[in-house]
Order: structure tokens, then sequence, then C-alpha cells
């Protein structure tokens, strides 16, 4: 009898091990960061960064080598000195250095800084202003607070396949409609490789909105956009367009995709699968500018022949119980299909605080994950049930997607209530911290609503199998005692597919001492 129960109790004691993420190596502990800005961006080479960006105290910076061990900690004073209202346009791998991209408004125009950093010693290797807009005067202000004009803006993004990288300037105050929009590319080298202005196909429409953009290697950068009309400008004509940008050309081609004519389109994703050799979209679409109901739209574009293949209205099939949660973001996976995570999202503003005033915060809630085969067709779906309170503040639709290749804001431990997707070696995982209290409401029964976070835990759920809803565990291993927890800040998380590493920062509360650390581990 003690050979079968030796083996039982091997099993279960493999099965308690592998039941977490496998640790790898951790780096030393140092005190968490409460504001800022935060991103880890694992290198090509094998080494490690971890950002936190601040508005008035530089840059800190953690190196980590191949070995991961900690080499550097420093901090860059940038040239642009204090910021006053900074904000993170982009961090992101360019020829083996870190590039980061973060915007100001300085004395009323809004500028665009590029910063590059050596990788293996921290230091600032080049530091300038790359682009302005212009200034935003006193009635434009009032423009943009009280009648519905959006703010001025750049805009990032980086072809996660290559070394190319491209920047929209948005200037919705600019009087010759044809210079609203400007695109510009950018090479492996930093420099400037293509330049054009995105203006309304032959004039039609008076208002363009951004809406997303794709960077296809060195060879075109597709932007999506809306151009509408108010019943003062035209009449209500409206479409959703794309414009390409050609390696080498000094104008943009257009293409008005047809599927959302007359529609309101708020928000909307564009990602180009290298696989199929398409774009995939997904537009959040309404019938009337007075309605809530948003319809959500996904559609295949062929980005070289300018052509849409297929358009359908997408949602969770009713296995999900009726799921009306909307997209938040699209992943496309390292096989070709992608992945499509959508979210209950509530907006509650109600009165609170000593003096009586509005406080406004955003409930994040069930998620459903949907894959897709490299064609459009539903694979597998998933309900995860959660309930995360962020306290003051105002998040919109596919602000998961907006934050992509961008950094985490740190304030109000906010940053520890978001989602995030991996696509694994072997398997896919959505991680987020929880209260071990939901861990038997995972079905059915009331969720225990996050609002702190000092008795959470990181949990990831392997999207896998035929179950609704996967069964979770710990992403750092179940903690000792009920006093101790281990968080993670996922939103700032990378991955080393390559070497099968998933790197995250881990807040550890043990025995009444709180710190964090890098951590390397293996779903």
């Amino acid at each position: 009898m003690k050979r079968p129960f030796s083996l039982l109790l091997l099993v279960l004691l493999c099965a308690t091990v592998k039941a977490q993420f496998k640790p790898i190596a951790e780096g030393p502990v140092f005190k968490e960061p409460e504001d800022g800005f935060a991103k880890i961006l694992e290198m090509k080479t094998g080494g490690t960064l971890f950002f936190r960006i601040t508005n008035k105290d530089g840059i800190d910076i953690r190196v980590y080598d191949p070995s991961h061990k900690e080499t550097v900690v420093t901090n860059v004073k940038p040239s642009y000195g204090k910021l006053k209202q900074g904000y993170i346009e982009g961090v992101f791998e360019i020829n083996g250095d870190a590039v980061l991209l973060i915007s100001e408004v300085d004395s009323r125009t809004p500028v665009l800084y590029r910063l590059i950093i050596d990788a293996k010693t921290g230091t600032l290797k080049d530091d300038k202003k790359i682009s302005e807009l212009s200034r935003v005067g006193f009635m434009q202000g009032y423009a943009m607070a009280f009648g519905d004009v959006p703010m001025p803006e750049f805009y990032v993004r980086k072809d996660p396949n290559s070394d190319n990288y491209a920047v929209v300037k948005f200037n919705s105050f600019e009087s010759e409609r044809s210079k609203r929009i400007e695109i510009v590319t950018y090479g492996a080298d930093n420099k400037e490789t293509g330049r054009a202005f995105y203006a309304s196909p032959e004039e039609k429409y008076k208002y363009l909105r951004y809406v997303d953009m794709a960077v296809i290697g060195s060879d075109k950068v597709c932007v999506l956009a809306y151009g509408f009309n108010t019943k003062n400008s035209g009449g209500k004509e409206s479409e959703l367009i794309m414009a390409n940008l050609d390696k080498g050309a000094t104008s943009v081609n257009f293409t008005e995709l047809g599927f959302s004519k007359d529609l309101i389109v708020d928000n909307g994703i564009a990602r180009y699968i290298p696989a199929t050799k398409s774009l995939v979209l997904i537009a959040l679409a309404r019938e009337k500018q007075s309605s809530n109901s948003y319809i959500p739209l996904l559609a295949f574009v062929n980005p070289f022949e300018r052509k849409i293949n297929r358009v359908d209205p997408i949602s969770p099939s009713e296995k999900l119980g009726g799921y009306n949660g909307l997209p938040q973001n699209l992943f496309v996976n390292a096989d070709g299909t992608f992945t499509v995570v959508s979210e209950k999202m509530t907006i509650d503003t109600h009165t609170g605080g000593s003096y009586g005033g509005s406080i406004t915060e955003t409930i994040l809630g069930d998620m459903a994950v949907v894959n897709y085969s490299k064609t459009g067709e539903m694979v597998s779906e998933y309900l995860i049930r959660k309930n995360h309170v962020l306290n003051q503040t105002y998040l919109r639709p596919f602000y998961h997607s907006v934050r992509e290749g961008t950094a985490q804001t740190l304030v109000k431990g906010n940053q520890f209530k978001s989602f995030a997707y991996l696509d694994g070696k072997s398997k896919s995982f959505i991680l987020f911290n929880d209260t071990e209290r939901n861990n038997d409401k995972q079905e059915s029964g009331k969720l225990v609503g996050i609002k702190g976070v000092s008795d959470c835990d990181g949990f990831y759920y392997p999207l896998a199998g035929a179950a609704v809803t996967p069964k979770r565990d710990y992403v750092f291993g179940n903690p000792a005692s009920k006093r101790d927890h281990d968080l993670g800040l996922f939103s700032i998380s990378d991955y080393d597919r390559k070497n099968d590493l998933y790197i995250t920062l881990e807040l550890s509360k043990e025995s009444g001492k709180k710190g964090v650390k890098v951590v390397w581990l293996q779903p």
C-alpha cells in the first residue's frame, strides 16, 4: 500500500507545483512606484528594462542582463525638464535600443519628444522634440470642452514584426481641412522614411476622427479614420475610411470601406495579420448620435488591393448566456489566429467625499474571450467573471487597445485592476488580480467587488478545454497565510516567446512588509 500512496502523493505534489506559473528568476526588491507611468520591456537579446516615467523627477530605469541579474539602477533627466501633462505615447525596442515617445502640452502647444535609451547601460543616447501641433487658443479650448471638438493629439503605433513605427499628428483646429491629419513614418534607424497628409476624399467630409492604425513593415501604414458631416456642414453622410501611405509615396491612397455607411463610428481597432496578409478591423458603431447602443462590427480588409473581403456583426454566442459586454482589444496570435476580449464597463457618477462633490468610478465587470480562426470563424469562447472598481476614473471603450504599446498610468492603485492576455507557446491565458473570497464564485453567486487591492492576489485563467468558465489558479502560488498576498502589475508585462518567459512586476506583502520586484515566470 505504501508504494501506491507514495505515487499518489508525488502526483499531487507535481500537480501543485504545476498549478502556478513556474518561477525562473527574480530581481532585487525595491519600493513600490505609486505614481507616474510604468513599463517592462524585454529586449531581443534577452535583457530586460523596467521604466518608471515621472513628470517631475525624470525616468527611473532598472537594467537586467540576459541571466536576469540587475546590472544598472539609474535615473535620467531628459532635456525637456519637468512635464505638466506628460503622457507616454509609445515604449518599444528599435534596433537594440529602447525608444520612448512622450507627449506634453507646453504653453498650450502639444509637442512630442523622442528618447532613445541604451538597453545595456540605461544611458540616454538621443533626446529631442520630433513634432509639435498648433497652439490651442482660448476659444479652441472652449470648443473642446463644450463643442465636442477633439483635442489635438499624437498617435503612435509600432509594427510588432519589424523595427518600423509611425506617428499620426491630429491637428483638429487646422484651418485647412486637408492638413488636419498627417502621417509620419520611421525606420530602424529612427529616421523619417515618409510623410503625407490624410485629406478627406474629394473634400467629401468636413470632419475626420482618427480611429486606429497598423504599420506593415516598411511597406505601408494603414490609418483608419471616420469621416462625417453634421446637419450644418453638408448633411449626415459618414463613412469609415482607410488611408494607405505606401513606401516612397508622398500622397495617401483612400478607400471608403462602405460597411459603416451612415453609422456613427466612435472607436475602432486595426491589426495586421502577416499569416493571411490582411487587416482585421473592429468598429463600434451607433445608428443615432443619441443612442447608447453599440453594434460591434468585424471586417477583413486586403490592404494591398484595398478591398473588403468580409464584414460581420460580432458577439459571443448564447453559450455565454446573452453576454452584452463590448470588445476592448483584439490580439493577433503567433499562429495567425486572433482573439477578441470583451469586458462589461459601467460608468458610475455619484455624490461623495467630504465636500459633497461628484465622484466618477469605472466598474470593469465580466469578460468574454472569443478565439477566431485565421479566416474569422469562431473556434472557442470563455466567460470570466470579475468586478473591479476603478476609483476616480473615467475609461472609454477600447481603453485596453489604446494602452497597448504605451505605459501604464500609476494612480490610486487602479493599475492593479486591469487584465492581461498572454498568447503562450502551448496555450493562452487571461491574468488579473482578485480576492480569494471569489474563488468559489467563478460560475455563480455575487462577486466581492474590488475597490482596494490589499487582500488580492494574481490569478490566471488557462483558455483551454470545453468548460465555459476556465478554472483559475494563483500566478505566484498559494500564499503562505491569509495575511500574505502577491499581486502582479500585469498591464506592464512583456513576453519572451523564444524562451517562453513572462516578465512582470510582483508586489509582495509578507509579514506586513511590502515591496516590488521584477520576476521571470514560465507559463
